[in-house]
C-alpha cells in the first residue's frame, strides 16, 4: 500500500505491538518486498495515485458538498461519492486485496485467498491494468465483467487525530477478509450467502456509486481497539 494513500497522517510512524503487549515504533508503512517488475509497479502506482487524490477529497467530505451526498441504510450512514469512479474504485481495491494475498510480508501472513479467487483477481488485473492512466481510463468502457464479490467500505467521520487506527489485515472467518487502516476500512466476503439483506443494499458489488458507511471516532476506536485484542488473541494460541 503506498505511501501517497497515508500522507495526510500525522504523526508518521506506526506501532507494532506484540505478544505481552510492548509497543515499537516502525516505518510509517510496510516495507515493499518487490513483487512486481517496473513496468507492473507503474501500472499499480497509476491507481495508487488516483486513489490517493481521491481519498484526501473523501476526507474533507464536508467542505466538498458538491462531490459527496449523505444517506441513510437502515441504522447506518452513508457516504455517497459522486465523484469518484466506481470501476477505478473496483480495480484499486482489488489491486489491494491481491497484493495483500500474495506478499510474503510477515505483516500480512494471515491474509490469504484461496487460491482460485487469487489466481481469478491476479488474471483480470493483468488484462486491464494499463502503463498510463489514459489507456486505463479508456479500458474501463470495454470491461465486460468483475470478479463479483461483496465488499463493504467504512470511513471515520472526522479526519485523524491523536488515534489514527490500525494498519492491518488478516482473514477473519472462512469467508470473511479485513484491511484496516489509517482511513478506511475494507470487509471482503466470498460468500454471497452469508450477507444480510442490509449489506446487500451498502455493498460495493455493484457498478455503482461507491459507499462507504460512516463511524464516528468511538466507534472507530473500539474497532481498533477490538483489533489487537482479536491479533494478540490469535498470536498467542
Amino acid at each position: 500500500m503506498g505511501k501517497d494513500l497515508f500522507k495526510n497522517v500525522k504523526p508518521r510512524h506506526s506501532l507494532q505491538v506484540d505478544r505481552s503487549g510492548k509497543a515499537v515504533k516502525v516505518q510509517d508503512i510496510p516495507k515493499q518486498d518487490f513483487l512486481f517488475c517496473s513496468v507492473c509497479e507503474k501500472r499499480i502506482e497509476i491507481l495508487e495515485t488516483y486513489f490517493a487524490r481521491k481519498l484526501i477529497a473523501i476526507n474533507d467530505y464536508r467542505n466538498r458538498k458538491e462531490k459527496f451526498e449523505e444517506i441513510e441504510i437502515g441504522p447506518n450512514k452513508i457516504l455517497v461519492c459522486l465523484d469518484l469512479n466506481p470501476l477505478m474504485f473496483k480495480l484499486f481495491y482489488f489491486s489491494m486485496i491481491w497484493r495483500l494475498s500474495i506478499t510474503a510480508n510477515s505483516i500480512f501472513k494471515n491474509f490469504k485467498l484461496p487460491k482460485k479467487i487469487e489466481l481469478e483477481i491476479g488474471s483480470f488485473l493483468d488484462v486491464n491494468l494499463k502503463p498510463t492512466h489514459k489507456e486505463l481510463l479508456k479500458n474501463l468502457s470495454v470491461i465486460q465483467s468483475f470478479p463479483s464479490y461483496h465488499l463493504m467500505a467504512y470511513k471515520r467521520k472526522d479526519g485523524p487525530k491523536k488515534f489514527a487506527g490500525i494498519l492491518t489485515a488478516f482473514q477473519m472467518s472462512k469467508d470473511h477478509f479485513g484491511v484496516f487502516t489509517s482511513d478506511i476500512i475494507l470487509f471482503f466476503h466470498l460468500n454471497e450467502n452469508k450477507i444480510d439483506t442490509i449489506s446487500r443494499l451498502i455493498s460495493n458489488k455493484e457498478n455503482k456509486l461507491v459507499k462507504f458507511i460512516l463511524a464516528d471516532s468511538e466507534q472507530w476506536r473500539n474497532v481498533s481497539l477490538s483489533i489487537v485484542q482479536h491479533r494478540l488473541l490469535n498470536n498467542s494460541s
